[in-house]
């Protein structure tokens, strides 16, 4: 599964791709743990998962399903090859919002079990009248169930205009909802071969994990469509969509590719067709195993959940904006970002559904490597994307979460398998990715692919956990690995590596470190130990990095040819935070336009977040900036534009943000003059993805000009919708949108109403919730929760309104949390809420989120819900005690504000 949105909240960060290049060094090789220090063993003791009965385990499922759109409703049976291993008189396995009709074992007599649910365990007991031997006996079950109208087990999603509507039918069953379409063994080690069969109206077509094995009459205007046998795999990858669809497909060696999507909209699916043909070839030959299905459909799903792809074997199901392009809609952001999704979907064929995780604490192992794998695929075909040096916001994001109390280890224990909802999160995803790349620049990358291969190898349709990985790395690479990678993945928490003094000799450099805990919280004073690749090197001097282990809080010391200025972390590939003295910070910014962009990057995040945490001035990242060149890579400068709409949101409601926005626009405008509003001819891809977030920050920020010129394209674009070119119809929109008045609101608003393409419409309702107008973003709030946008976007535009006017979106949510709670799907339903307080700077908030979680939340699904918390109360600390030093800063450094605001229109 993707996490680029995981929650509508975190969907809309990673919307923004930012990513770079991995840097290859020669590195020397040492260790430097003192004796005092050793780390400790990091295994978690914790008890015992709550797991099916292991004396009955499933071998093969024969599914017929009879869906019911119109009440919401299927009818079912199922036949389920069990094997027995020990005598027993029950067998117990997971339904959820199932009715079992009737149940009987068979083998040479039937016998007809007694039913009995268990709702809150998601489990349902078939007894039988007399002891069942070991052997093999086919379980058959008549049920039904439900149909969702949230991305939750089989679900539909609706579109097209009211006039005319049209639904298309879905499944999406990580982590635990198979057991709501069948009853089943519903956990990742019970692997098991499926067939399936649906009675599907005949002008509709049917998808699923395998081809089509046979088609046969119904009633009703129904014909039976039943697929071949698929592997053995786990019960999450079970896959089913029925729709008014098309294909478009071609065939690549043994294995027929193909994007399905509604009807007259598979043409959008070119570039990802294109992608994906690039990509299979190449995890063919990176993982040594060729993709195993005769077939891999791509399908294009309307609307969204709380997710944006799901990997199902042989049968991806993607939302639309992530897989289809509309050449008059989509600008170069959303392209790259179907690639990327497309590599991340791709790669879990092999980590995840070749070789599945025995159980969710170790789901790193499918979505850590997914999202490393997706970077470095995507830098292997587009290194003009420079992929790696986009992602750092991401990885970013995870050691923000890193850095409280709320965080967790990369493999975390996960007692009851509807708990995994909780995993799925930026310390599973971007921590596992950067952990991964850590560990193969450590081992070197081909000696790493080496180990990636002999694990797929020995475990291909097998489950496995993290032990068997490293054992099989090293047993390629010859050199542990397992200790460090412990370190990083079984305790929690961010190292932060100190220059403690530096003393040149001659040609040479002696560099004193430090190891200790960077948090921004009292996670700080629990104090832990990595084992972790320290690279250094001196700018300017042209040698190569030095790297060795540093371990424990005594001082270490590394030799590295050359002179100060001294940069750790070269290249920004190890999981840590790097600190420097004032004087050798200070000497690191004079030569900001000598370093590669990756240690620009690492630069300008270090010193935002030891300034947020207090460890350094918070104005020690304004001074970076003003080193920054107008000519840094994009990626560089899309850094500085989050930050300083971040740094926005805090002065939100005081006097102070209009000095703030000034010297924001005053930052930005001359590295716009260049940009400029219309691509140039062989201008980099990268550089249309800035023009965008330059047009979105200054329009946030009220630069006059930029609103002006976006008011007049939009009043062309009204007149005609081709006037406005897709690489910036997106931002234009926005900036028209942030200063609209009602009537323009209104305007917009019927603009949207009569789209009639869904990803068109999906924008423009999107679009309406960039009003800053309290009034105006109030009525967002209202129709996000109407029928006229999808459900989806409607959850998307609240949290964009709570962006802007947090304290409006939360008390609207208290106000209406049965109508949203309705809207949510498993992976959203207790963490969207507070993530809205979690976007507010009102301190009077952060006791009514406590409240509301204490009452809404259950305890064992508070991790998301609490991480919400942590964010806000550190917000709220970065306000009080760390802006009071930009707006100081500004006193003597920032612009004189405009006399007056720009005038609505």
């Amino acid at each position: 599964m993707n996490l680029k949105s995981l929650s509508t909240l975190v969907y809309a960060a990673t919307m923004a791709l930012l990513l770079g290049e991995f840097l290859p060094m020669e590195r020397t090789l040492g260790l430097i743990t003192p004796a005092a220090a050793q780390p400790a063993d990091p295994s978690p003791t914790t008890a015992a998962p709550v797991q099916l009965p292991s004396n009955v385990i499933p071998e093969h499922y024969d599914i017929f399903v009879r869906p019911d759109v119109g009440n919401l409703s299927f009818d079912a049976s199922v036949r389920i090859t069990v094997s027995v291993r020990e005598p027993t008189s029950e067998i117990v396995l997971n339904a959820a919002d199932l009715q079992l009709e009737r149940a009987v074992l068979r083998s040479s007599s039937e016998q007809v079990a007694d039913v009995a649910l268990q709702p809150e365990q998601q489990t349902a007991t078939l007894t039988f009248g007399q002891t069942i031997e070991p052997g093999t006996y086919e379980v058959a079950i008549d049920y039904n169930g439900r149909i969702s109208e949230n991305a939750d087990g089989l679900f539909v999603a609706r579109y097209g205009p009211p006039a005319a509507p049209k639904q298309m039918l879905a499944t999406q069953f990580e982590p635990v909802s198979a057991r709501r379409f069948v009853p089943c063994w519903d956990e990742p080690a019970r692997k098991a071969t499926f067939s399936l069969s649906v009675a599907v109206p005949k002008d509709e077509v049917a998808v699923s994990n395998m081809p089509v094995e046979a088609i046969t009459e119904l009633d009703g205007g129904r014909h039976r469509v039943r697929f071949q046998r698929t592997p053995k795999m786990s019960s999450y990858l079970l896959f089913l969509s029925i729709g008014d669809l098309e294909r478009l497909e071609r065939t690549v060696g043994s294995t027929k590719l193909a994007v399905v999507a509604r009807k007259g909209s598979a043409s959008k699916g070119e570039f990802a067709l294109d992608s994906a043909e690039q990509l299979l070839g190449y995890f063919n030959e990176y993982f040594g195993v060729p993709y195993p299905l005769p077939k891999l459909d791509m399908i294009a799903v309307p609307g969204g959940g709380g997710f944006s792809a799901m990997e199902n074997w042989g049968a991806i199901l993607y939302f639309e904006n992530a897989l289809l392009l509309d050449p008059a809609l989509s600008p170069e952001s959303a392209r790259q970002r179907v690639f990327v999704v497309v590599a991340h979907e791709m790669a879990h064929q092999w980590f995840g559904n070749l070789v599945t995780m025995k159980w969710w604490d170790d789901l790193w192992l499918n979505e850590g490597f997914a999202s490393w794998m997706e970077n470095k695929a995507t830098d292997r075909f587009h290194p003009e994307w420079m992929m790696w040096l986009q992602s750092e916001s991401a990885r970013q994001r995870a050691m923000r979460q890193d850095a409280k109390r709320t965080t967790h280890p990369v493999i975390q224990p996960v007692m009851r398998g509807d708990q995994a909802t909780q995993a799925f999160d930026e310390i599973t995803y971007r921590k596992g990715q950067a952990v991964i790349r850590m560990l193969e620049g450590y081992l070197e990358p081909e000696a790493f692919r080496r180990g990636i291969r002999s694990y797929m190898q020995r475990y291909a349709y097998q489950n496995a956990v993290t032990d068997e990985l490293w054992a099989e790395l090293e047993k390629v690479a010859r050199q542990p690995i397992k200790p460090i990678a412990d370190d990083f993945t079984r305790q929690p928490g961010v190292p932060l590596i100190s220059v403690q003094d530096f003393r040149a000799e001659g040609s040479q450099t002696t560099v004193t470190l430090r190891q200790e805990r960077f948090g921004v919280d009292d996670s700080a004073r629990d104090p832990l130990v990595w084992r972790t690749p320290v690279s250094v090197v001196a700018i300017g001097s042209g040698a190569l990095p030095v790297t060795q282990l540093v371990a424990g809080s005594s001082r270490s010391s590394i030799p590295v040819p050359g002179t100060p200025p001294i940069k750790i972390n070269f290249g920004q590939t190890a999981y840590y935070r790097s600190h420097y003295p004032q004087e050798a910070f200070l000497a690191l910014a004079e030569r900001f336009r000598l370093l590669a962009p990756a240690d620009q990057l690492g630069l300008l995040y270090d010193s935002w977040a030891l300034g947020e945490a207090g460890f350094t001035p918070l104005t020690d990242y304004l001074t970076l900036i003003q080193k920054a060149p107008p000519g840094a890579e994009s990626a560089v400068w899309r850094q500085i534009i989050q930050t300083l709409l971040s740094i926005d949101r805090l002065y939100t409601g005081q006097a102070e943000q209009a000095t703030f926005r000034a010297f924001a626009r005053t930052t930005l405008a001359p590295l716009f003059e260049q940009v400029d509003w219309d691509a140039r001819p062989g201008e980099p891809e990268t550089r249309a993805i800035l023009r965008e977030d330059l047009l979105n920050a200054l329009g946030r920020f009220g630069e006059p000009s930029v609103m002006a010129e976006a008011r007049h394209r939009f009043k062309a674009f009204v007149a005609d919708p081709k006037s406005l070119p897709a690489a910036i119809r997106l931002p234009i929109l926005r900036i028209v949108a942030v200063s609209a008045d009602m009537a323009l609101y209104a305007t917009m608003h019927e603009l949207a109403k009569k789209a009639a393409d869904p990803l068109e419409q999906d924008q423009l309702f999107g679009v309406l919730a960039w009003a800053e107008d309290p009034a105006l973003a109030k009525r967002t709030l209202e129709v996000a929760l109407s029928d006229e946008p999808s459900r989806a976007t409607g959850l998307g535009m609240i949290t964009r309104v709570a962006s802007h006017n947090p304290d409006l979106a939360w008390q609207f949510a208290l106000g209406h949390l049965d109508a949203l709670t309705a809207r949510l799907d498993a992976l959203q339903r207790y963490s969207f809420v507070p993530s809205l307080a979690a976007q507010s700077t009102n301190p009077t908030h952060l006791a009514e989120l406590r409240r509301f979680i204490d009452d809404h939340v259950p305890a064992e699904f508070r991790q998301q819900a609490d991480r919400s918390y942590a964010d806000l109360e550190f917000r709220l600390r970065v306000k009080t005690e760390r802006l009071p030093q930009i707006t100081s800063w500004l006193a003597t450094h920032g612009p004189i504000p405009p006399a007056a605001p720009v005038p609505r229109q």
